[in-house]
């Protein structure tokens, strides 16, 4: 008969119950099955028999039990193994998940970790330190949001006095830019008791639905984006104490546009932007379109040259050219509404903790929760096998010098911004320079072949 894995650990219990039961309750025989002779005295040789038998006997009860036992534990650890593999592994075919813990379940560094918990009513305690006027407030505050299902009702709503903990909604967006962290930073912030989820990570409805005028988008699709996409009734539900946010990173490609509108119809608004090394930005954003079917002219697929996507890529107006579409945002956010991240530091694991908690600082959070360290998701160029593509890219040394000169031309740019807008200092503009620079040179001095002609495999960052 089968034995299903439910019954295999009690079936083992069960058989060193049995075999206790049967060396407790197990007598010898004397020799030929008799129990003694006829005058009911042993003799001496049959008496020192049995007591070799017995302690033989004694032996093999012991060793039995002990072997009956351990099987037992161990049928029962592997079963309970069994059960936490099939358990995370088959929640997301089940439905079993929440929306939220679909998205946590999406977000975890290693696929094998469980779905973290998180206690999505923690926020709620600063509640319990309002006064009476404070309570007041807030409940004036929540109700007036509630209301709302488009912008015109929102920007009335959120001038209404709050109570501490309390956050206007919507309260930030991380608008870019794609490839730069984005969506482990997204990961992050959602398992931040004061945060708030989106139910699409980037819906890009502002881009995609509204067209080119915010004023005049729809009342359905206002409506859409505030309730459905941000969550609003959760939020409300929370009394506002969770900060609602878009992780739509195409946002900042659209700054020409869309940044002086959102200032606009969204003015409390605050906006964080993540830049990479723009080369390593450019060949994951490319990496990304191969995986999605999606391959641009420029490639070379036969020998994986990338040389001309590049060029392309770092030239005026491109996607990795930072300076013009930085200079949008920052002509239409102050310095206390702007944060701008340096990919670079924000992995580097000396470097991350504090680069989080500014981050946290700035959305106004507990900058110590939910940890000090960043989910690595989406790493495609460190997926497959040492030559699949992504985990390095080819170019000759020349072709690799002139992009490294096109993306330090790049690099002036942004750091000429972040000192006339006061996003950083003398040594944070040097430090900006350093990290990118120390890119460049490590894969010229490991990674290239001397000579103009040599071949490089371009890592990123």
């Amino acid at each position: 008969m089968a034995v299903s894995s439910e019954e295999a650990p009690l079936l083992a219990t069960a058989t060193a119950t049995a075999h206790i039961r049967v060396l407790t309750h197990a007598k010898p025989s004397a020799p030929g099955g008799s129990s003694g002779g006829s005058d009911g005295k042993e003799t001496q040789a049959a008496a020192k028999q049995r007591e070799l038998q017995s302690s033989t006997n004694s032996w093999l009860w012991t060793l039995t039990l002990l072997t009956s036992l351990l099987l037992a534990a161990c049928t029962r650890a592997a079963h309970q193994r069994g059960k936490g593999a099939a358990r995370v592994q088959l929640q997301p075919q089940q439905q079993e998940l929440t929306p939220f813990e679909q998205q946590l379940y999406g977000c975890r560094t290693f696929k094998s970790q469980a779905v973290p918990y998180i206690n999505t009513s923690a926020s709620l305690s600063v509640l319990d330190t309002h006064t009476a006027e404070q309570r007041r407030q807030a409940e004036n505050f929540t109700a007036a949001v509630a209301a709302c299902s488009d912008f015109a009702c929102l920007r009335q709503a959120n001038q209404l006095p709050r109570a501490p903990g309390q956050f206007r909604f919507p309260h930030f967006f991380v608008i870019g830019f794609p490839k730069c962290a984005t969506t482990s930073i997204y990961c992050h912030l959602i398992q931040h008791p004061q945060v708030q989820y989106a139910k699409e990570k980037e819906s890009h409805i502002l881009q995609n639905k509204c067209g080119r005028q915010l004023a005049n988008c729809s009342l359905e699709v206002q409506r859409e984006y505030l309730v459905e996409i941000l969550n609003l009734a959760e939020v409300a539900q929370a009394q506002m104490t969770k900060a609602a946010f878009d992780g739509s990173t195409h946002y900042v490609m659209e700054g020409e546009w869309l940044a002086q509108q959102v200032a606009q119809e969204l003015p409390w608004v605050k906006m964080v932007v993540s830049l990479r090394e723009p080369i390593s930005q450019s060949l994951a954003m490319h990496l990304h379109n191969l995986s999605h079917n999606r391959t641009a002219s420029c490639w070379d697929e036969n020998e994986r040259r990338v040389y001309a996507c590049l060029v392309d890529a770092l030239e005026e107006e491109k996607r990795a050219r930072y300076g013009p579409k930085l200079a949008q945002w920052m002509a239409a956010y102050p310095r206390e509404r702007l944060h701008i991240l340096q990919y670079e530091a924000l992995v580097s694991k000396q470097l991350m903790g504090g680069v989080l908690g500014g981050l946290k600082g700035f959305l106004e959070v507990d900058p110590h929760l939910p940890s000090d360290t960043l989910p690595l998701t989406n790493w495609k160029h460190m997926r497959g096998n040492p030559d699949a593509v992504g985990r390095y890219w080819n170019m000759t040394r020349t072709e690799y010098e002139h992009v490294v000169e096109l993306a330090r031309r790049n690099t002036y740019e942004v750091i000429k911004l972040l000192g006339q807008h006061g996003h950083a200092d003398r040594d944070g503009k040097v430090g900006w320079m350093r990290n990118w620079d120390r890119v460049w040179q490590s894969n010229l001095k490991d990674n290239c072949e001397e000579g103009p002609q040599g071949n490089c495999k371009i890592v990123v960052s």
